[in-house]
């Protein structure tokens, strides 16, 4: 089943984004580790958005710097209000500007071929990369239905 899904590659838009706040756990493993790691760092960073006084302002996400068989990347939420940095849980920001947007509807296995995806089109198109991409989860793994994520590509 996933496979058949998996077989409909969708084309990226372009689309304007607007830059947001984030609080973040910076996160480093093999990928074997990520699920674990995107897990403590959503329940680390929602912890310290809510001592803060502050609310979460959009779907959780990873900001990768890494891909590979070792991931780095900047873990959390958008929020709104103030946020007070803990020793693990730093604000950052989510850039602005250009971005190709895909929406995967699909199992995380299949995520990788919406990867390549984007990232062949972006080069196809002659654009460059502006900033490390990321991927918004707008529902998970607990979620009825399929998770849909959303991959934002930065472009110039």
């Amino acid at each position: 089943m996933s496979q058949a899904l998996g077989a409909a590659v969708h084309v990226p838009e372009v689309v304007e984004v607007e830059p947001r706040q984030t609080a973040v756990v910076h996160v480093a493993g093999d990928v074997r580790e990520f699920p674990s790691l995107l897990g403590d760092a959503f329940e680390a960073t929602m912890q310290q958005i809510t001592v803060s006084g502050g609310q979460a302002a959009g779907p959780p996400f990873a900001r990768y710097f890494a891909f590979g068989d070792h991931i780095e990347a900047e873990v959390g939420f958008p929020y709104i209000g103030t946020l007070i940095p803990s020793d693990r849980v730093r604000g950052s920001e989510l850039p602005g500007g250009k971005a190709a947007l895909l929406t995967h509807v699909g199992g995380y296995d299949d995520i990788a071929r919406a990867w390549e995806s984007v990232s062949a089109w972006v080069h196809d198109q002659g654009f460059e990369p502006a900033s490390p991409p990321w991927e918004s989860y707008l529902t998970g793994p607990g979620d009825a239905g399929l998770p849909v994520t959303q991959i934002v590509f930065p472009i110039r």
